[in-house]
């Protein structure tokens, strides 16, 4: 009876994987490598679980090429974030892995012919829910692909935490992320070497791939936010080290910023503001982030568009045009108005003001 839990378990797999895929791609800005790994991930995991819940076993082998693309993906995430110089030995390795899949999935389905070397790649028997019971040496590769795999995220783990002496903003962010994913693989490995004396080896292998597959669809959904935005950032080690000495006082900021409506000033920008505080842009770029989420010229833009609504419901506004009043909260013209209106309130700023004209 535990089979079909374990169909439904995958599906949930392969749905979450799909909205995960949407979020990925509605949220990641930046990095179109990066963003390029963590979609083929989402989709690896995806088809994994798809193929799992429907027990298509003409299939059955193209799993291993999904698991492979998942490690793949993972590696060259970790390298791009961390190790951008040496991304194309990862790379290299990675590829490597997805070959081995690639050659077994092509042995297997009888797409090139067998010989005494590729024998190795044969496997034993699979049966109706996708169980594949794999030669002594074929066990024994695919453990050592495991055990280099984790040695290879251990080593990136290793170096990110010799790291903190920098102080780095992002690296400070990404340390519990990053150590997620190492216990994620070491508990992989340990758990390959214990299945392998176990009685009721299928019951385990499905348990802890849909153990794992969730755990890494949790991973990405937690991402740091910056990583959607600035994650090439990771990558510039000492230039974004933080400034431990030199803190912005949230009570400066909002007096200039929201009480004296700085916002609404033509020329305001991260450059100008930052020596209204006297800080350094970077500094003031990672606190805007921090606390709103937001890069500061998204911040002055919403701010603006929200002044702009204030003035609309104004009396003592109700003569002027669009564009005055756009110009009143900052912006350069009622164009400049138009997209950040939609962003962050929705609809068009004509029909705000229709609506406020009708209601008076």
């Amino acid at each position: 009876m535990i089979w079909p839990i374990f169909s439904n378990l995958y599906f949930s797999i392969a749905f979450i994987a799909f909205i995960v895929f949407i979020d990925l791609l509605v949220k990641f800005k930046n990095a179109p490598d990066l963003k390029f790994y963590f979609l083929l991930l989402t989709f690896s995991i995806g088809m994994v679980g798809l193929i799992n819940a429907l027990y298509a076993i003409d299939y059955v082998f193209f799993v291993s090429i999904f698991k492979s693309l998942f490690v793949f993906s993972t590696l060259n995430i970790l390298a791009t974030l961390y190790f951008p110089k040496h991304k194309y030995w990862t790379f290299g390795f990675s590829f490597l892995v997805l070959g081995f899949s690639v050659l077994f999935m092509l042995v297997n389905n009888k797409f090139i012919s067998s010989n005494p070397i590729l024998a190795i790649f044969l496997v034993q028997s699979v049966d109706s829910h996708l169980n594949i019971e794999m030669n002594p040496a074929l066990t024994l590769m695919r453990f050592l692909i495991i055990t280099i795999v984790t040695l290879h995220v251990l080593f990136f783990w290793y170096v990110v935490y010799n790291k903190s002496n920098l102080n780095n903003i992002y690296f400070a962010k990404i340390k519990h992320w990053t150590s997620y994913i190492v216990v994620l693989m070491v508990f992989m490995l340990i758990a390959n070497i214990a299945i392998t004396f176990s009685d009721n080896r299928p019951f385990w292998v499905n348990c802890i791939t849909i153990f794992v597959l969730f755990s890494v669809l949790l991973f990405v959904l937690k991402r740091p936010v910056f990583i959607n935005k600035s994650a090439k950032k990771l990558a510039l080690g000492h230039k974004f080290n933080q400034e431990v000495d030199i803190k912005i006082d949230e009570i400066h900021f909002n007096l200039y910023f929201k009480e004296q409506r700085y916002y609404t000033k033509n020329e305001a920008s991260l450059e100008d503001f930052a020596g209204v505080l006297k800080v350094k842009p970077s500094i003031l770029s990672q606190f805007v982030l921090d606390k709103y989420d937001l890069s500061f010229n998204d911040l002055i833009n919403k701010y603006r568009v929200n002044y702009f609504f204030e003035i609309v419901q104004d009396a003592a506004y109700q003569n002027y045009t669009i564009d005055a009043l756009a110009k009143l909260a900052g912006f350069n013209s009622r164009q400049h108005l138009n997209k950040p209106f939609k962003k962050f309130h929705g609809g068009n700023p004509s029909d705000l003001l229709t609506t406020s004209i009708s209601t008076s």
